[in-house]
């Protein structure tokens, strides 16, 4: 769908360029430049309250919205502050991980169809010492990257300025003792 999309828009180009008049996009087709690929719908599962130095587990589910496939994407986010420095995560088989600082993100190597969901459990143990909210932002990060370029790493999309979008709900769990 995004591929004859594209074919439209080149072709109205040259159309354009040629001084041949284009036939009008009718209103149904027609999106803003601004608007995402895909949009993705985030629903988070996590615990009110833990206590201190206790575990938090995230169950994280990203669905597929529309109007196209999200070719590029990844789903995880921004752990709390006064975490240890070990992740417990769970994932559909294929997917690949990265943990950094306070950042978790997984990707797998299949595109999510408009409709289809994909998941992500991960725990976390606190620190005896946190104290007061455990606040995490979690969700997913989608990249509008054109047909043919969705093998390129995301130092590369990022160098080449694709827009990117981040779906997140934020999770606040209160610590108590």
């Amino acid at each position: 769908m995004r591929n004859s999309l594209l074919k439209a828009a080149a072709l109205a180009m040259v159309a354009g360029a040629l001084a041949i008049p284009a036939a009008p996009a009718s209103a149904s087709t027609a999106t803003k430049a601004d608007d995402p690929y895909s949009v993705l719908a985030v629903s988070v599962k996590a615990p009110k309250i833990v206590k201190r130095g206790g575990k938090i587990t995230y169950k994280l589910t990203v669905t597929n919205k529309g109007p196209y496939d999200a070719d590029y994407y990844w789903v995880g986010g921004v752990l709390p502050k006064g975490i240890k420095d070990r992740v417990n995560y769970r994932v559909p088989k294929g997917t690949e991980c990265d943990f950094r600082g306070r950042d978790f993100w997984c990707w797998g190597p299949w595109v999510l169809e408009k409709g289809d969901s994909d998941w992500l459990n991960l725990t976390v143990a606190l620190k005896p010492t946190t104290k007061g909210v455990a606040k995490a932002e979690l969700g997913a990060i989608v990249w509008d990257v054109p047909t043919g370029m969705e093998n390129l790493d995301k130092e590369e999309i990022d160098r080449l300025g694709f827009k990117k979008w981040f779906y997140n709900k934020p999770v606040n769990t209160k610590i108590v003792r």
